[in-house]
């Protein structure tokens, strides 16, 4: 995926988290990361993108090794 792609991707996140509304973003996300889990289909793989993901400190864009 291009830095463009990941922008765009991001982008439509964003949307649709505010079209669902701020009282059901959290379920939206909820449900957008089980289908993600889903089609990831490697628990390693998931393992160490929750790991990133649980450092909040790291604001810039994934490492390249979180968008293989």
């Amino acid at each position: 995926m291009t830095e463009s792609d990941l922008d765009s991707r991001y982008g439509e996140v964003c949307r649709a988290v505010s079209e669902v509304g701020e009282a059901r973003a959290p379920l939206f996300l909820a449900r957008f990361a089980l289908l993600a889990i889903g089609h990831i289909d490697d628990p390693e793989r998931v393992r160490a993108l929750l790991a990133s993901a649980r450092d909040l400190g790291a604001v810039d864009r994934p490492s390249t090794a979180d968008r293989e």
